[in-house]
């Protein structure tokens, strides 16, 4: 069995084959397992299905909560998991068309409560022509028919809808990008807010034109990905956002009404947002500058700025001057060097206690992709830095073909990532020693 120390008194599981190890079963009934009978198995944001991990001692809570009797026994309800994907491409790469024009982003556990105080199950159901609302018996509530003129697509890194009930219910709806059924032309993604009778309320889209190192950068944005915090008039709403072909990237806190509050900027594309408080956001994309996977704590009600840029040629000249709290830079791996591997962007998962986050140092279509994995707390201090057993399979692989010169006993990194760069207003920008 193969795992890493979680911080949590259990022990951190990478891989199907290593959660099957420690459970004595097959993959394919663990598999079963997550589906019917709830077994907790973690998948990474940003990753497409393989990626998944499981922490030892929340297996052992849920052996002692549901213990499975028999490969047939009976099962909970199924739970529906949404799927993700890789991101596209760094700088001066031309835009990826996204793979998904259909999807259907189930919102399952999140029992609601209607104006009328009847509680429903809310599943939303997206294509690329319109929106539709069901109930937990799959009849429908409403659809909202996004036209005709362009073809919505969603997002390849996070869900592209969210619930909250009341007060203020709301459903929200994003859309990455659109593009028009005369000519292919594409246009930026649109976050659109619905109360619960699928009125629309607002909408929301960058139209920013950005200068950074002299040159303007301006729509389309692919909207990335987005985020849900507090309920009522005070709720808030972050979005993630980047160029749809150069690097520039945008972060956005919006009030409940669809208006900004603020603004974030960073050359290097940012794909993740999470809320960790109501005074804290966490972002996590690439630094293009320092050419590794970024981590960002912003304070929301300061966000007007930009990520510290020694070189001009990755500073905002027409953006704010503000700060963020923190920063930290995972740089890329011998193997993501080695193997001409696609930048190592941050995916970022809020565990309560501390923030994991993965790189991916060498993607994989058929198995989990080779990653470097981070703990912080959550206000980035970094916990603990390893590798995935992926990356040492494949470090090993990359040895037998003499694509680089050492095994794992004689890799310099062969505890794990030995630095990371990091900023904060007190000190700027250092190169911070892991061990």
């Amino acid at each position: 069995m193969t795992g890493v120390n979680s911080g949590n008194g259990g022990e951190r599981l990478d891989s199907w084959k290593a959660i099957a190890t420690y459970l004595g079963r097959d993959e394919g009934t663990l598999r079963r397992w997550e589906r019917t009978r709830g077994l907790p198995i973690r998948r990474v944001p940003g990753r497409k299905g393989a990626s998944v991990y499981a922490f030892t001692s929340e297996i052992d809570a849920w052996l002692q909560a549901d213990p499975p009797e028999t490969e047939s026994g009976p099962s909970p309800a199924t739970v529906p998991v949404e799927s993700v994907a890789e991101p596209a491409s760094r700088r001066r790469s031309g835009p990826i068309l996204a793979a998904a024009l259909v999807a259907v982003v189930g919102i399952s556990g999140w029992w609601l409560t209607r104006p009328a105080a009847s509680a429903e199950q809310f599943t939303i159901e997206i294509n690329e022509a319109s929106i539709t609302a069901r109930n937990a018996n799959g009849s429908t509530i409403w659809t909202h028919e996004l036209g005709d003129q362009y073809r919505h697509i969603l997002s390849e890194i996070a869900s592209s809808s969210r619930i909250v009930g009341t007060p203020r219910s709301r459903v929200y709806v994003a859309t990455a990008n659109r593009f028009r059924r005369t000519d292919n032309y594409v246009e930026g993604g649109r976050v659109m807010a619905f109360d619960f009778d699928g009125e629309p309320q607002w909408t929301f889209e960058f139209d920013d034109t950005l200068t950074i190192g002299g040159k303007p950068f301006g729509a389309p944005w692919g909207l990335a990905g987005f985020a849900v915090e507090g309920n009522g008039a005070a709720r808030k709403i972050a979005v993630a956002a980047h160029h749809w072909t150069w690097s520039a990237s945008l972060i956005a806190v919006l009030d409940d009404e669809g208006r900004r509050l603020g603004t974030y900027v960073n050359d290097g594309w940012l794909e993740q947002v999470h809320w960790l408080a109501p005074d804290r956001l966490v972002v996590g994309g690439f630094s293009q500058s320092r050419n590794g996977g970024l981590v960002a704590l912003l304070d929301p009600a300061a966000l007007d700025g930009q990520t510290p840029e020694e070189n001009p040629a990755h500073q905002c000249q027409n953006c704010r001057s503000g700060r963020p709290l923190r920063l930290a830079v995972m740089p890329r791996t011998e193997l993501n060097l080695a193997t001409g591997s696609r930048f190592n962007r941050a995916s970022l998962e809020h565990l309560g206690d501390r923030v994991l986050v993965r790189t991916v140092e060498m993607p994989a279509s058929d198995q989990s992709p080779a990653e470097a994995i981070y703990e912080f707390t959550p206000n980035l201090d970094l916990v603990s830095a390893s590798f995935s057993e992926r990356y040492w399979e494949a470090h090993d692989q990359l040895f037998a073909r003499k694509q680089i010169d050492h095994d794992r006993a004689h890799c310099p990194d062969r505890d794990g990532p030995r630095s990371y760069q990091a900023w904060s207003p007190e000190r700027g920008w250092i190169t911070q020693s892991i061990r």
